[in-house]
């Protein structure tokens, strides 16, 4: 695969502070030419309709769509995008999603500045990349043939909904965000709750803490 230098780099997360706290570190950064920001999934997808961007650094919590669902139209406007995903979810079948999706690399938030442009040299070259640890817990799934993970079980849409239900949100502003009637989240919930084995909101986030889904920091 080509290896890419001269990068357009698109830096997409809703906190102001971290997004140019990326863009300070890596304004140095020998392969890349130019950084824009966009503060959420929405906006990222509107900036790259009218601009093409050779990489791009993916908060996968964001308001309004997800990081996944970003992460995916962004593929459907380039496919040649290289997507590295910044989260500080460090566990469950998010890693795997997005890998699939089509998404380069995986980089937790707590990694050093070495960390992510090790992450963005390997992913110039047409290589992925996945956090040490992050890496170390895709490696055992695969030697296991099963993570044990019930958020496994889940399609993109449950697990998306569950992850907003995690944040708080009611069906109602679910539905807004995600362009679906109210009683379709209803239906995707209740589906998930039986995948999950789960009957609350309450009980989900229990179940998220233990397969380190969900963190309130």
């Amino acid at each position: 695969m080509l290896s890419l230098t001269n990068l357009e780099l698109l830096v997409v997360d809703d906190h102001e502070l971290v997004r140019s706290g990326f863009c300070r570190l890596l304004a140095d950064n020998p392969l890349i030419n130019n950084i824009v920001e966009a503060s959420c999934g929405e906006e990222a997808v509107d900036i790259a309709s009218a601009q093409r961007f050779d990489m791009v650094l993916m908060d996968i919590t964001l308001p309004g769509i997800s990081g996944l669902e970003a992460s995916q139209r962004l593929l459907r406007l380039n496919p040649s995008t290289r997507i590295i995903a910044v989260s500080g979810k460090l566990e469950g079948p998010h890693v795997r999603k997005l890998l699939n999706c089509g998404v380069k690399a995986y980089v937790t938030k707590g990694s050093s500045t070495a960390e992510m442009e090790k992450a963005i040299k390997a992913v110039a070259n047409g290589e992925q990349y996945l956090s040490p640890d992050i890496a170390q817990t895709v490696a055992m799934d695969t030697l296991n043939g099963d993570s044990g993970n019930p958020f496994d079980k889940l399609t993109k849409r449950e697990l998306e909904i569950s992850t907003l239900l995690l944040d708080g949100k009611r069906n109602r502003e679910i539905g807004k965000k995600l362009f679906i009637s109210e009683k379709t989240v209803s239906t995707h919930r209740t589906r998930s709750f039986e995948k999950l084995g789960v009957s609350s909101t309450a009980e989900l986030v229990l179940l998220a803490y233990r397969f380190g889904m969900w963190s309130d920091v």
